[in-house]
C-alpha cells in the first residue's frame, strides 16, 4: 500500500573526506598561531604574549616561519590536488541571481529555524559560504604576499614597509572577522546549524534532514550516487 511505502534515505551523508578534515585542521591550527603570534608583535609588542613564545625576537622569528610554512602547504595543496582546488574555488565564485532570495529569507532561518528555511540554491556551498571562502582565500593571499614583503625589510623603502605592514594588519582583522562567523556557524551554537560541527570535526558526516535545509542540491546529488537505503561509511552505527 501507499502508505506503508518506507522512508529509505540515507539518514547521514558524509559531507568532507578524512583528507580534507586534516587539512582544514592544519591550517585553522597553523592560522591560529599566526594570529596570536602576530597580535603580540603588534605596535611596540605585547610582552606578556611575547613572553609565551620566549620575547620578541623568537616571536617575530616562530611568526615569519610558520607563515611560511602556510604558504608552502598552500602551494603544495594547489600541486598535489590541482582538481580538488579548482572545484573548490569554482564552487566559491559560482553565484547567481537566484542567490540574492537566500540572503534575504537567511535571517529567518537563523532567528527561527523551526519556523523557516533558508531559499533553495543549487551550489555545493550555500551563498553565504562563498562569501567566506572568497574573503578567507582573498586575507590569506594579501597576508601571504604582504608577509613575504616584509621578510626582507633591507630590500624595501621604509614606505613600502610601511605600507605592507598596514595592509598585513588591515587583512588580518578582516580574516579575524570572517573566521570569526566561521566558528560561530560551524560550532553549531545556533539552533540552525545544530549538529553541524560533526561535517569538519567529527565523522565528516551530518544528518540528512539538516543537509536538505543547507544544501539540498548537495543532498540530491549524494542520494542519487547511492541505491536507496544503503549504509553510509563512517558514520554513527555503520
Amino acid at each position: 500500500m501507499a502508505g506503508d511505502t518506507a522512508d529509505t534515505r540515507p539518514k547521514w551523508l558524509v559531507r568532507n573526506s578524512r583528507p580534507a578534515r586534516r587539512l582544514h585542521a592544519a591550517v585553522y591550527v597553523t592560522t591560529g598561531f599566526l594570529f596570536f603570534s602576530g597580535i603580540s608583535l603588534l605596535g611596540e609588542g605585547k610582552p606578556a604574549l611575547e613572553a609565551v613564545l620566549g620575547g620578541h625576537v623568537p616571536a617575530a622569528h616562530w611568526h615569519r616561519w610558520i607563515g611560511f610554512g602556510l604558504v608552502g602547504l598552500s602551494a603544495l595543496v594547489l600541486a598535489l590536488r590541482p582538481v580538488a582546488s579548482r572545484k573548490f574555488l569554482a564552487d566559491s565564485v559560482a553565484f547567481r541571481l537566484t542567490d540574492l532570495r537566500w540572503f534575504v529569507t537567511y535571517p529567518s532561518f537563523v532567528v527561527r529555524p523551526s519556523r523557516h528555511n533558508p531559499a533553495r540554491h543549487e551550489g555545493h556551498f550555500d551563498p553565504g559560504q562563498r562569501a567566506m571562502n572568497l574573503v578567507i582565500v582573498l586575507s590569506l593571499a594579501v597576508l601571504s604576499l604582504t608577509g613575504i614583503i616584509m621578510s626582507f625589510p633591507q630590500r624595501l623603502t621604509p614606505m613600502t614597509f610601511a605600507w605592507s605592514l598596514r595592509v598585513h594588519r588591515g587583512a588580518t582583522w578582516v580574516l579575524a572577522g570572517a573566521v570569526g562567523g566561521h566558528v560561530l556557524v560551524a560550532s553549531g551554537i545556533l539552533r540552525s546549524y545544530r549538529g553541524v560541527w560533526r561535517a569538519m570535526h567529527g565523522n565528516g558526516a551530518v544528518r540528512g534532514h539538516l543537509a536538505d535545509r543547507l544544501w539540498p542540491r548537495w543532498a540530491e546529488e549524494q542520494r542519487g550516487r547511492s541505491e536507496p537505503g544503503s549504509p553510509v561509511r563512517g558514520v554513527p552505527g555503520q
